[in-house]
């Protein structure tokens, strides 16, 4: 990949895109970190976005994450200062860092690693860990690939600074408890490596899968015409490059021809048909309703399918309570598809579990599910919902490292309590 410039102007469809990638219960109340990072790149100017493959192999790297709570974070962000402070920390155990990169690139933590990046001067690798969120911090495919997750630095709301050398799961429960104890946030850098490391540890790409995202949001805002020819940013130069070069659809190259799970593609399936969107709903054959084009234009540019959508008919307390170790509040939503008259139950902590299609489980973690708001065309989540609501219920499949035995069982259902085999563990 050739080298690309972040720059303040980008923030926009940087916050769109790291909505999308959240799970959608894991975005919300994030405005503050565009703000905040817009600010910062104003003054510091651009952001080099580098593939690892342009770095030199020994230039040392780590990933940049914030843990904690969102809430938090918008009433006391950081200062700016944080990530000096962690570079300083890294440097007397790992050298000097080289470049740095997201933990997860979704949610504040596609925004985090550009501030980080802008402050320290160093180039953000276009790449993250997860392709997501994910409550823990070692729940990432750097874990997969048997990377340390220490020495980890961190930075609490209060300047305290942390440096961790212990076991992964160790490293989540300390930091939790300190995050809690000094702010409700921590600003962290954790599996220091050498660039030459990420190859199969990580998921390239993630940083301009979110732009892109974010701009095909940003193009059917209400009051912007939409988006109607072409890439929306010249993405992933001739398709994304994630492992074995582009995808014939135009999202993630490891799925190849129609989305997964049966669900609907580009130009194919029971979606889109004969150059327009099937019957039924707001449009009719030939003419497509606003959020049709939108998901159809998502779709293009993730891979995702879309698992159905209508009207929102329950939402409350989840029946099925988070284990201590997961943060979150358990919530279950309920969406009558409009078309099929399936019932379409969603299990949500911070993050949206699992889908169950009339009792049938039709999809769940490690692939990312998210729902899009018919009435405001953005990505919404439990907290923004009420019943009556219409919204459409998308699977966006992860990448093929969490789709392997130790992937699933690090990141599937069964790592959140629920014991029920993902819907591909099930077809093998």
């Amino acid at each position: 990949m050739s080298e690309r410039l972040i720059t303040a102007a980008d923030v926009p469809a940087l916050l769109a895109g790291a909505e999308f990638f959240s799970t959608s219960a894991a975005g919300e109340g994030i405005d503050f970190a565009g703000v905040w990072l817009g600010d910062i790149l104003a003054h510091t100017g651009p952001v080099r976005l580098v593939a690892a493959g342009d770095l030199d192999s020994g230039t040392v790297c780590a990933a940049i994450g914030g843990m904690g709570s969102t809430t938090a974070m918008a009433e006391l962000p950081p200062s700016g200062a944080e990530p000096e402070a962690l570079a300083r920390s890294l440097e007397g155990r790992c050298g000097p860092l080289g470049a740095v990169l997201p933990l997860n690139a979704a949610s504040v933590n596609a925004l985090f690693p550009v501030a980080a990046a802008a402050l320290l001067g160093l180039p953000l690798i276009d790449c993250d860990g997860m392709g997501r969120v994910f409550p823990l911090i070692h729940q990432t495919t750097f874990e997969l690939a048997g990377l340390s997750l220490a020495p980890m630095a961190a930075v609490s709301a209060g300047d305290d600074s942390l440096l961790l050398e212990t076991g992964s799961a160790r490293a989540e429960r300390l930091a939790r408890v300190v995050a809690q104890s000094a702010g409700g946030w921590l600003l962290c850098a954790l599996y220091p490596t050498r660039v030459g490391e990420l190859a199969g540890a990580a998921i390239p790409g993630s940083m301009i899968r979110v732009l892109d995202v974010g701009r095909v949001l940003l193009a059917h805002a209400p009051g912007r015409p939409a988006w109607t020819g072409g890439p929306p940013h010249p993405p992933w130069e001739n398709g994304p490059t994630w492992e074995s070069g582009p995808s014939p659809g135009g999202g993630p190259p490891w799925e190849s021809g129609p989305s997964p799970g049966g669900g609907p593609s580009w130009e194919s399936g029971p979606f889109y048909e004969g150059g327009a969107f099937r019957d039924g709903g707001p449009g009719q054959r030939g003419v497509v309703a606003p959020h049709e084009r939108l998901l159809a234009e998502l779709t293009a540019v993730t891979g995702a399918s879309v698992l159905g959508g209508g009207r929102l008919v329950e939402i409350g307390p989840s029946v099925r309570q988070a284990a201590a170790l997961f943060p979150g509040n358990p919530v279950g939503l309920a969406v009558h598809d409009h078309d099929s008259g399936r019932l379409i139950r969603i299990e949500a902590h911070n993050e949206l579990i699992l889908a169950l299609s009339d009792g049938s489980l039709a999809a769940a973690v490690p692939d990312l599910l998210c729902l899009l708001d018919r009435g405001t065309l953005r990505m919404t989540g439990p907290g923004r919902l009420t019943a009556g609501d219409l919204v459409d219920v998308l699977v966006v499949p992860a990448a093929p490292l969490w789709h392997t035995i130790p992937g699933l069982a690090l990141g599937g259902p069964g790592a959140f309590g629920f014991p029920l085999r993902h819907p591909k563990e099930a077809s093998r």
